[in-house]
């Protein structure tokens, strides 16, 4: 009798555990498959969220699908509306009337059944240099290495109130000077500490050899209360760009990529 009831109480235990942690992380999982996103990065990459999943859209057949859907528009990061969106190599964008509508700037759109939300940033001046001397040397690169960009961005990435500062230094594409190595390198510091994003490093000397980073979007893309990175990658005359969604592993304390064009 003593065993059944001692086995009672621990079913009623592990009852309550199982029901607990469900309660905790089963609803949450579950209304996480919910969410459905399409979103749209410059002219070449697409990208569906569906399931918890990421997947790449490049077949013509699933391109044309999106077209004439209503999608919000941002671009530079900025704001630009909701609009019908229409590809034929690009993106072309129409109001209700079907009046055509310019797009300038770098395109970042999206249609989801949730309102994403977005960070705002913006480039500022590097005036230390302690950092972007200590990735240099860690990569075995000269101090005294010149630039085709060097700047950072100042943005609260994980919600502490406390701004987080991300640098991009690059030497790609150096038309007036010829470093002994093509590199582009992305990073955060946080409580001192260097998180590498992006980190190419060539022996190429090649001018046009290299690949340039930008910001493109940080941002909330599946509604789970965390941002993500869009880190896009110029490369030179009409190739591509490189395109990366970024998120923060907590457990590895590093960046991953969920996401890319290639």
């Amino acid at each position: 009798m003593r065993k059944t009831k001692t086995y009672i109480k621990l079913f009623i235990i592990l009852l309550v555990f199982f029901i607990v942690m469900f309660l905790i992380f089963g609803i949450n999982n579950i209304k996480q498959s919910n969410y459905q996103t399409t979103l749209l990065i410059g002219n070449n990459t697409i990208w569906n969220y569906n399931k918890n999943k990421w997947i790449n859209i490049s077949t013509r057949d699933s391109i044309e699908k999106l077209n004439w859907k209503e999608y919000n528009i941002y671009l530079d990061n900025k704001e630009f509306g909701k609009y019908f969106l229409w590809h034929d190599d690009k993106w072309y964008a129409f109001d209700k009337n079907k009046n055509a509508v310019k797009l300038d700037g770098n395109l970042l759109a999206y249609k989801a059944n949730f309102k994403m939300k977005f960070l705002d940033f913006s480039k500022k001046q590097i005036t230390d240099r302690t950092y972007v001397d200590y990735v240099l040397e860690e990569n075995d690169l000269s101090l005294s290495s010149q630039f085709t960009a060097f700047y950072k961005f100042d943005i609260d990435f994980d919600n502490d109130k406390n701004l987080e500062e991300f640098f991009i230094i690059s030497n790609a594409f150096p038309f007036d000077f010829n470093p002994e190595k093509i590199f582009s390198i992305v990073f955060m510091v946080k409580n001192n500490k260097v998180y590498y994003l992006y980190n190419d490093i060539s022996n190429n000397r090649e001018s046009l050899n290299g690949c340039k980073p930008y910001l493109n979007g940080v941002l909330d893309t599946n509604n789970d209360k965390t941002y993500e990175i869009i880190l896009s990658c110029a490369r030179y005359s009409v190739s591509e760009s490189i395109d990366m969604l970024y998120k923060f592993d907590k457990e590895k304390d590093a960046f991953k990529i969920v996401i890319s064009n290639q």
